[in-house]
Order: structure tokens, then C-alpha cells, then sequence
């Protein structure tokens, strides 16, 4: 070889030096929730972030549910794998209690502070993002006056016509409606909202809809079911309307989902990049406006289709409340017990 080449060579390999050295992007490995959810909050805020930032990756895992979310953190904790947890606040607070969770960074997670005070929990170790309602769906062919009260699910012609999967945070949300329906405090005494339940209960075809409550209502199968807004929301308009929904005008709770940071995540800093962007206000108003799940950051303000699709009517709104969740989460456990006990072994 000639040193003329050879330089040639060796000038090629210099101008190339760069391509071959720059860094790989760092992957933040996020837990979540599935189906519609993880569909839209990986086109809705993920692909911004990674547009924003081509430096990180994000890989989003599927879990079942928030239970399943939090076996696997505990499994990993010596060693995590996972960076950022999505779960439901309750489970959340449970992943604190075992110090499962890193603190925030002020500095970091800018939009911590448009967060309002009640969604900042556990010492800045998670945060609410967004809350999904509780709401009666219905199969709009079958049903033609929509339930408009949580009574109604006790009417006797709806006998053997409701799915209810209420073994799990919707059961735990919706007795606290049925109790103040009775004019009850859920703190006080949670019996009132057990007496409704039983009242419902010969009204259930099923307890466990397969695959999910969603699909049932769709299919006809049952003419109601006890589910999620947000959700239910996004199919009626991608399943052409077959799924109504109906925001009962005693208002409803919103459950809240919450973000946090993985103790002893190695991609720290990235993952805080991250939260602050999922927390911020363009992602949320961008999430609530297309998917229907309410907002957290105090910064958004939702146009009034997308806070009627959310929320319900003008009285739904004015009635919608929130539960003390920490004082919850230490009965979480014990009311499904009572529930699985007392009502869907009995019906």
C-alpha cells in the first residue's frame, strides 16, 4: 500500500471518528398502564419528549395493573431496572411506605411547582398527573334513556344487565359515592355504601367482564357497567358511539394517577427530564383535550367540550369531589376484602 493511500485511509477514518463516537441516546425505563392508555400517552406525551429530546429514549413497559407495577418494583429493588413508575395513587403510597421511591428535584422538575398542594405526596416522592372518573357506561343501541343517578343502577330492569368489576380501586372509589348517596361520611362509617352495593348486586350479570367492561358494553353483552371516564371516553369516538357514557349528576371521584421516580435509578437525570415534561402544562392539556383523563397542573385550562366529555354537566362538575387517598390507602385492602366477602361471593 502506498502512503498516498494510506493517508487517504487514514483521513477517512478521521472524518468518520465522529459518526462511530457519538453517544447512544440514554433509555429511561418507564411501567405503566395498558391498552388505550399506553397507546395515547405514548403518542401524546412520550413522542413530544422524544422529539424535544433526542438525547433520551423512552421504553414503556405495559402492566396489568398497579399491583402488578409495584410486585415488580419490589422484586427489583436491589438492582432496579425501572427509572419511572405511572401507578394509581393509592398503590403509590403503599410503593412509599416501603421506600420504593426517590425524592423530586426542585431544581430538576421545574413543574412541581404548578402542582397544587394535595398532588405532591409522600415528600415529593410522587405526584398526580391526571385523574380518570368513575362513571356508569352503556350500550347506546339497548339503552335509550342513559342513567343519570347512581341510584339507577339498583332499578330492577337492568336485572342480570350490569358488569361491575368492582374488586379492585373502582370498587374502593364507588363506595364512598354510594355512601354519601345515603347521606353518609365514608370516614365515619362505610356500611351505607355496602347496603347500596347489595342492592345493585342482583342486578350483575358479571363481576369479572372478559376481556374488560369496555368490550362488554360494546358487544351488547350487558346494557351497563361500572368503569373509567377516560377510556370509555376515546372508544365511543374510535368504535363508532357503541359505548355511551354517563356522568351521573351527584358527581363522581376522580381516581388519580401519580409519577415517580425509581430509588436508585441509574438514569437519574434523564428520567427527572422526563417527569418535568409529563407533568407540564402542554402535556397535560394535551393528554385531557385527546384522551379525556383531568388535568393536575394548575396551568391548564380545558376547553368546555373536552371539561364536559371529563367531568359532566355543569351540576356534575359543581359535585365532583375527591378522597382523602393516604387515609384510604391504609383501608384499601380490607374494603375489597369486604366486597369479594359480603357481595360478589353471596351474588
Amino acid at each position: 500500500m502506498s502512503a498516498t493511500t494510506g493517508l487517504h485511509r487514514s483521513i477517512l477514518a478521521l472524518t468518520l471518528l465522529p459518526l462511530f463516537a457519538q453517544a447512544a441516546p440514554t433509555t429511561v425505563n418507564v411501567v405503566g398502564f395498558s391498552g388505550v392508555f399506553a397507546d395515547n400517552y405514548q403518542k401524546l406525551v412520550i413522542a413530544p419528549f422524544e422529539a424535544q429530546h433526542p438525547d433520551i429514549k423512552i421504553n414503556y413497559q405495559q402492566s396489568k395493573n398497579s399491583a402488578e407495577s409495584l410486585a415488580l418494583l419490589t422484586l427489583q429493588r436491589n438492582d432496579p431496572h425501572v427509572d419511572v413508575a405511572l401507578l394509581d395513587i393509592s398503590v403509590a403510597i403503599r410503593a412509599n411506605t416501603q421506600d420504593l421511591f426517590a425524592p423530586l428535584d426542585n431544581d430538576a422538575v421545574k413543574n412541581l411547582s404548578a402542582q397544587p398542594d394535595w398532588a405532591v405526596i409522600s415528600g415529593q416522592r410522587s405526584v398526580a398527573f391526571s385523574q380518570d372518573n368513575l362513571a356508569i357506561l352503556y350500550n347506546t343501541d339497548r339503552v335509550k334513556q342513559p342513567p343519570t343517578s347512581w341510584n339507577d343502577l339498583t332499578d330492577t330492569k337492568y336485572k342480570g344487565r350490569i358488569a361491575a368489576p368492582l374488586a379492585d380501586t373502582r370498587g374502593v372509589t364507588l363506595l364512598p359515592i354510594l355512601t354519601r348517596l345515603k347521606g353518609g361520611d365514608y370516614k365515619q362509617d362505610i356500611e351505607p355504601g355496602f347496603t347500596v352495593l347489595k342492592a345493585i348486586a342482583p342486578n350483575v350479570a358479571t363481576w369479572d367482564p372478559a376481556p374488560d367492561c369496555y368490550a362488554v358494553v360494546q358487544s351488547g353483552e350487558v346494557d351497563l357497567a361500572i368503569c373509567w371516564n377516560g377510556r370509555a371516553q376515546y372508544l365511543h369516538d374510535k368504535q363508532g358511539g357503541k359505548i355511551g357514557i354517563a356522568l351521573p349528576r351527584e358527581g363522581s371521584i376522580g381516581q388519580i394517577n401519580t409519577i415517580s421516580l425509581v430509588k436508585g435509578s441509574k438514569q437519574a437525570s434523564a428520567a427527572q427530564q422526563f417527569i418535568d415534561y409529563a407533568l407540564s402544562a402542554e402535556a397535560q392539556r394535551t393528554f385531557a383535550e385527546q384522551s379525556f383523563y383531568g388535568p393536575v397542573n394548575t396551568q391548564v385550562t380545558l376547553s368546555a367540550p373536552a371539561a364536559a366529555r371529563i367531568y359532566g354537566s355543569k351540576e356534575a362538575q359543581q359535585a365532583q369531589w375527591a378522597l382523602d387517598w393516604p387515609w384510604v390507602a391504609e383501608r384499601y385492602a380490607p374494603w375489597i376484602q369486604k366486597i369479594r366477602r359480603d357481595v360478589i361471593a353471596l351474588h
